[in-house]
């Protein structure tokens, strides 16, 4: 029966009170009322209740002044340390900048000294080449000629045996009779011409041989020691002997001309060889030393870099954290301002509407809500 008698009594001032009825609707608003319904259960005066919610609404605003006085003086050394770190990352960027253009310079001249480097080591390895190839050659003409002296030399012992046979007046050779004297000279020139086709050069000396052989055969019929065939002989052992010598003489001056060719040649090679490799040394060292500043400069860059990388998280993170600071700013202003607003906005209803505040204050207690809750219901004809 209480129920029933209350919900008629609210469903007749459900008018009156639905601005009171938004205050208990907040849940600060609620509290507000609260605080007032405790100061009616008290018996203070009413007027205490204003003095409080005044005094609240002072230290509202306070608290927002103070607020925003400490925001202000954050975000100014928000902003101070921002420009601060952008101003460092603005550094560390610009000396990224200035080791990226070093190492812009030395790259390509490094690959300039390489390319050089391998040009001069192509050439030196040409020039050992040719080098080489002139030793090679070299080394075949003095074996050539060599075996020219050694072919020569050999005719000439030949000759030379031959022609002592009949002018030294060998006791034991004249004392042979004729056929075995001429025999022994025509046995003498056939060894000497099958030796001789074992030349490697100067082949013509066998068929030489064999002339002289075929004389001394055909001479055996005469009387050696009277024969006209000896002084034949013997005039052709000297011709002979002269034609080698000349002959000789022409190889030696050949050889010599074709040393002094190959010194000379060798020697520009030398020179070549010593420049080349001087060139090389340079080169080296100079590839070397722009080896290691490149190296130097990309280390440095990959420390600056990261360095960079670094400040520009921390600007970030700083960025962040300033931003998160004024959003939660905000809504705490906004919150509060929400606060000194409902508590105006009471404080003003009480003030003009006090019998229908303290009668809506009354009812929600005699509901036994003292929350407001179930009063919050009754009061709302809206509501199942």
């Amino acid at each position: 029966m209480k129920f029933l008698v209350f919900c008629l009594i609210a469903l007749s001032i459900a008018d009156k009170f639905d601005q009171f009825r938004a205050f208990d609707e907040d849940e600060f608003g609620r509290t507000l009322i609260d605080t007032l319904q405790m100061q009616m259960s008290t018996g203070e005066p009413i007027g205490r209740f204003i003095e409080i919610m005044r005094n609240l609404e002072t230290s509202i605003e306070n608290e927002q002044k103070e607020d925003d006085k400490a925001n202000n003086e954050y975000q100014s050394q928000c902003t101070e340390d921002i420009k601060v770190l952008q101003q460092e990352s603005a550094n560390l960027e610009r000396r990224t900048v200035e080791i990226q253009s070093i190492l812009d310079e030395l790259e390509p001249l490094r690959s300039y000294k390489q390319g050089q480097a391998d040009a001069k080591n192509a050439w030196k390895v040409e020039t050992e080449k040719k080098l080489a190839d002139l030793v090679k050659k070299r080394e075949t003409e003095k074996a050539e000629f060599d075996k020219k002296v050694e072919e020569h030399d050999y005719a000439t012992f030949v000759i030379e045996t031959v022609r002592r046979m009949f002018s030294d007046k060998n006791q034991s050779f004249l004392q042979m009779n004729n056929e075995s004297q001429w025999q022994k000279v025509r046995d003498y020139f056939i060894n000497a011409s099958e030796q001789a086709k074992k030349f490697e050069i100067k082949k013509s000396y066998s068929k030489m041989f064999n002339v002289f052989a075929e004389i001394a055969n055909a001479a055996q019929t005469e009387d050696f020691q009277n024969s006209p065939t000896v002084n034949r002989i013997v005039n052709l052992c000297d011709l002979m002997l002269k034609q080698i010598e000349d002959s000789k003489s022409l190889e030696t001056k050949a050889e010599q001309k074709r040393l002094n060719m190959f010194m000379l040649e060798k020697g520009n090679f030398d020179k070549d060889l010593t420049s080349l490799n001087n060139a090389l040394a340079q080169l080296t060292a100079a590839i070397l030393s722009l080896d290691n500043r490149i190296q130097d400069q990309k280390r440095d860059l990959s420390d600056y870099n990261a360095r960079l990388a670094a400040k520009n998280k921390q600007s970030e993170d700083r960025g962040n954290e300033c931003r998160e600071k004024a959003y939660n700013y905000q809504l705490t202003r906004e919150k509060r301002e929400q606060k000194r607003q409902l508590v105006s906005q009471i404080i003003g209803a009480f003030s003009a509407n006090q019998r229908d505040f303290a009668e809506y204050v009354k009812l929600r207690g005699q509901a036994g809500d003292f929350r407001g809750k179930n009063f919050q219901i009754l009061g709302n004809p809206t509501e199942d």
